[in-house]
């Protein structure tokens, strides 16, 4: 995966590799129904015309809207290292009639449903300035979305439902030009409602088309066809056999994507006891997908729960996994067999203390000739106490884990594993001797491809790697990404490690709660030598405060973490504040501060500082404004300082049938190497009737 999405890039000329789509035979399949409801409708109304007490089509609540809609965004950049000049500008004008209506045939309880279109006339323009080259684009076209959903015999134990829906949306991206996204699903669901044998049917497709505005850029394709078989047989109210079945279809572009997939569950849940109060739950699952990633899987699962008394629990757990990994370029196929056993026993005293002890054991072979053994057991207490001055709250859990590992070592490739960027912290990727090089990010939308350096920063930390987003770079704070990879499994040692982790709590009833934490591990791998991972020591304490009162909460944090791979000290203070003022305006107000210190050898030091500040005021009923200011700033003794500030206005206006929306976004930004600033405007008229 990682090496061919690298060549597609690379080859982007070339044209596209087409697929037989399953979806093209649905789309008969649902012409084919549609021909026939017409059909049906039609007959409907001439044998209605004779009768006078039976309408064989009703419509009711029909309306609808007309619009106009304006989008302006502008964005700039220039480089301070020599890069050159970036300037962005798109303008995109709609016109857009819509009708939307109820009704249903003969009697609501025959067929019901609900219908709306939308068709408009699109005109975009953009236009890119790099360096002094300039390219245009634009494109004059129509708009088209539509809604149907009909459900039939709803009062009977066979429903069904048929659906057909169109949106789309437009996405500003960062660096980019805006990414239009054109959904078509349609489908049909079927259930059998039943006591004894509840079933049902559903068969779906669904077709994505990104297009963004640049024409330069890639346009992206993706291609869902899925059925989905579910029934059960209830032998009594404690006894229940199930299956469920699922086909999929998927093909995506332009990173060349195609694969098909089979999966059948068949499960068994059984309660049994005195009151009914243990379960036994079995699984058996079967996944089989070829195409561009290969992946055949079997797993056995057995679950036991017991409830011996009110205050006292247990359950146990068996699992068999044998999977086999296609391997994508570079990387081996991958063939594991797991065992996992464990078990848990809970218990209660009170409601204060809650008691848990849990074991486990797990064993893989993997066919390359690797072999892993691992035991382990946890201990854990919570305790909880009501005082005079409030609550105390306090957990303490011990682990100790021993790990052996024979054989030769192997690389597993991880494809599409989904991380989330918050600021300031980085995504961790968890693996033993990650191959930075490996390391593939792209967007949610697998369309925009990001490139370290510019989009983000490696940080190699031990057997983990981090990875830091540049704020100047397309990746946005909160926005999730999916990440491919490369790491190694293997080694000829022994690992035997020891955590214990302790939390006190104190909340007190006037709104202040002291809290203290402790971490400690330690770890040994045996020979002193061996590779393959990197034992991590660790001592961290860490000592806080919060207190709350009414809508104002503060925090202030001190956390001193002793490690051998990466050692740091941070300080962190928060405040959040909302006011509703007696006119019905409401104001928001958080303040975030962050300062941490890495110890040798990586030393670093970082300063984050965030102020957001928020209102709203409902001027009348039909009047609603709305802003908001963003300022951000980081100082970095490795990558250098940064700051930056977005603005945000909108309002909302509504007179009678008309509706006014206007959005104002303003967002400046800037670091050592770059300065940036972009702009947007959004204009909505709506008139209803």
């Amino acid at each position: 995966m990682t090496g061919r999405r690298k060549q597609t890039r690379q080859e982007s000329s070339a044209p596209p590799v087409r697929a037989v789509s399953p979806g093209r035979h649905l789309r008969w399949v649902a012409l084919a129904g549609g021909v026939c409801a017409l059909a049906f409708l039609a007959a409907c109304r001439a044998s209605g015309a004779g009768r006078q007490k039976t309408q064989s089509l009703k419509l009711t609540d029909i309306g609808g809207y007309v619009e106009f809609v304006a989008r302006q965004r502008e964005h700039s950049q220039e480089s301070k290292a020599g890069g050159g000049t970036l300037d962005e500008e798109e303008m995109i004008f709609e016109e857009n009639v819509r009708l939307d209506t109820d009704g249903f045939a003969y009697h609501p309880n025959l067929m019901e449903f609900a219908l709306g279109g939308l068709f408009g006339l699109v005109q975009h323009d953009y236009r890119e300035n790099v360096s002094g080259r300039e390219r245009t684009s634009g494109d004059n076209g129509t708009a088209i979305e539509f809604d149907f959903d009909a459900s039939f015999l709803k009062k009977k134990k066979y429903p069904g439902n048929v659906f057909a829906h169109r949106q789309r949306t437009l996405e500003p991206r960062p660096f980019n030009s805006s990414l239009e996204t054109t959904t078509t699903d349609y489908g049909l669901v079927w259930q059998y409602i039943s006591e004894k044998v509840p079933t049902s049917f559903r068969l779906s497709h669904t077709d994505v088309r990104l297009d963004p505005l640049n024409s330069v850029e890639e346009e992206g394709l993706q291609k869902n066809t899925s059925a989905r078989f579910e029934t059960a047989y209830k032998f009594n109210q404690q006894n229940e056999l199930s299956l469920l079945y699922e086909r999929q279809s998927v093909e995506e572009q332009p990173f060349e994507l195609q694969y098909d997939s089979d999966e059948a569950t068949l499960g068994h849940h059984l309660r049994f006891g005195g009151r009914n109060q243990h379960r036994l739950e079995s699984e058996l699952n079967y996944f089989y997908q070829r195409g561009t990633y290969n992946i055949e899987r079997f797993r056995w699962r057995e679950i036991l729960r017991l409830d011996h008394t009110d205050e006292l629990r247990s359950w146990y757990r068996f699992e068999l996994l044998d999977r086999t990994q296609g391997g994508f370029v570079g990387v081996a196929e991958l063939d594991e067999r797991r065992y996992t056993l464990s078990a848990t026993i809970e218990h209660e005293l009170y409601d204060s203390l809650v008691s848990q002890f849990h074991a486990f054991g797990l064993k893989q072979e993997f066919g390359a000739g690797l072999e892993i053994n691992r035991i382990g057991a946890l201990a854990s207490f919570d305790y909880r106490k009501d005082n005079r001055w409030g609550r105390l709250l306090a957990t303490y859990r011990a682990t100790i884990q021993h790990e052996e590992r024979t054989g030769v070592g192997l690389r597993v490739g991880v494809v599409d594993e989904q991380h989330t960027f918050m600021d300031p912290e980085p995504i961790v990727l968890v693996g033993t001797r990650i191959e930075t090089g490996s390391i593939v990010i792209t967007a949610e939308d697998r369309v925009t491809l990001y490139h370290a350096g510019r989009d983000f920063n490696l940080f190699l930390r031990g057997d983990w790697m981090e990875i830091e987003r540049v704020p100047t770079g397309r990746i946005l704070d909160g926005q999730t990404v999916l990440v491919d990879y490369v790491y190694h499994v293997g080694g000829d040692y022994d690992l035997d490690t020891i955590n214990q982790d302790f939390r006190v709590r104190q909340e007190f009833n006037f709104g202040l709660s002291p809290y203290y934490q402790l971490r400690w591990q330690d770890q040994t791998i045996t020979p002193a030598w061996a590779t393959g991972s990197t034992p991590e020591d660790i001592t961290g304490h860490v000592f806080g405060m919060e207190y709350r009162w009414r809508s104002l909460r503060l925090v202030a944090e001190y956390e001193d973490r002793d490690s051998t791979i990466s050692a740091f000290e941070a300080i962190r203070l928060s405040a959040d504040y909302t006011h509703r003022f007696k006119f019905g305006a409401t104001g928001t107000v958080k303040v975030r501060w962050s300062d941490m210190s890495y110890k040798p050898p990586d030393e670093r030091e970082t300063t984050f500082f965030t102020a957001e500040g928020r209102y709203r005021h409902m001027i009348t009923s039909g009047l609603t404004v709305e802003g908001a200011v963003l300022y951000r700033t980081e100082e970095d003794s490795l990558s250098g300082d940064d700051e930056g500030v977005d603005v945000d206005f909108s309002l909302e206006w509504f007179v009678r049938q008309t509706e006014v929306r206007v959005t104002y976004e303003y967002g400046m930004f800037e670091d050592d190497f770059a300065s940036s600033d972009q702009s947007s405007l959004f204009v909505q008229v709506r008139r209803r009737f």
